[in-house]
């Protein structure tokens, strides 16, 4: 009986304390715009269709890299 006392009051500690920190968190978010074009870059800078995509190169290829050639391709159209 007394572990599952302790173990509500645990629980309902917890919970009290992530609502506190999830209400306190809001609107602080530094940067938002920096953020959010640094997204946009990343997720432009790909290789395009045709070039080399082996182990050695940095980016991803902007369809998929053939795992026999080596070589980007693009995604077949329906």
């Amino acid at each position: 009986m007394k572990l599952t006392c302790v173990v509500i009051v645990a629980v309902l500690l917890l919970t009290a304390c992530q609502l506190l920190t999830a209400d306190d968190s809001r609107g602080t978010q530094k940067h938002r715009s920096l953020r959010s074009t640094t997204k946009v870059s990343k997720a432009t800078d790909c290789i395009e269709a045709g070039n080399y995509c082996g182990p050695t190169v940095m980016k991803i290829c902007c369809g998929f890299c053939s795992p026999f050639s080596k070589i980007c391709m693009n995604y077949p159209q329906n």
